[in-house]
């Protein structure tokens, strides 16, 4: 008899410690949302969530979601921050026994920084106390302007202009500030590959499918670029090749509604 009373007890001892752990979970206060970016509606993973005034915070997962359990009982602030992004918040209730659901959607903070010049010096410098001028022509003004050469593309720089010199060869020239194309430094990757005279007739032989960027500098710089770079210095940095890949580039011109036509493949 004296068994079955003891097991009686334990057993209702046993009942009462779950019936206080059941009480106690349902009164747990939990907060669970994601983080969107505004402009493109995407999950933002590892973005951190804080309950300001407290220790707790937590940084959201992979897939742009974050919990928060067993918070303390009154009005907060919660608020997310990350890198790159403006810092929200919200403020929220906190009551016994409830699970609120809060999502956040932030925009991207972009910060303003002077100008770098890419090539000016041999060290960075801001563009307002640069000693000569930069222009910077990217790929996608090439493929505006439907370029498929060097010299096609550097005539829509400021300062710069491309001539065609003779109606035999058909070789052309750049000219910065009005001088003679041999008086222009022409740069693959930093480096002085180009003479004087091969530099005239090597602005048709760079195709714009292997440029990345050209670096046009207007004015003297012979001291850091050598002897021909009296007029400007123009830097054309290639390509990576991440991939084998090719290109055909077929151009038809005609001036001054003949008959003639100038037909060019790459």
């Amino acid at each position: 008899m004296k068994n079955y009373i003891l097991l009686w007890v334990c057993l209702w001892c046993a009942g009462q410690l779950c019936a206080e752990t059941a009480v106690s979970k349902s009164l747990d206060i939990n907060i669970v949302g994601h983080v969107l970016d505004k402009n493109t509606r995407e999950h933002l993973p590892y973005i951190s969530v804080v309950l300001k005034g407290t220790t707790i915070g937590v940084m959201t997962d992979a897939s742009g979601h974050y919990f928060l359990k067993n918070l303390p009982e009154g009005d907060f602030f919660l608020e997310t921050s990350s890198v790159g992004y403006k810092t929200e918040r919200r403020k929220v209730s906190l009551r016994r026994g409830t699970t609120l659901e809060i999502d956040f959607e932030i925009e991207e903070d972009a910060v303003v920084l002077d100008g770098v010049v890419v090539s000016a010096n041999r060290s960075e410098t801001t563009r307002q106390l640069a000693p000569t001028l930069v222009n910077v022509l990217n790929i996608k003004t090439f493929e505006n302007t439907n370029s498929n050469s060097l010299a096609q593309g550097l005539n829509f720089q400021p300062g710069v202009r491309v001539e065609n010199d003779c109606q035999n060869c058909g070789f052309q020239q750049v000219r910065i500030n009005g001088l003679d194309g041999p008086y222009t430094q022409i740069l693959m990757d930093s480096r002085p590959i180009f003479s004087a005279l091969s530099g005239v007739y090597g602005l048709e032989q760079i195709p714009a499918n292997m440029i990345e960027r050209v670096e046009v500098m207007r004015g003297g710089g012979s001291a850091l670029f050598g002897a021909s770079a009296i007029a400007g210095t123009i830097n054309i940095i290639t390509k990576e090749p991440l991939r084998n890949s090719g290109s055909i580039a077929h151009s038809i011109t005609s001036i001054g509604g003949s008959g003639d036509f100038d037909i060019a493949l790459r």
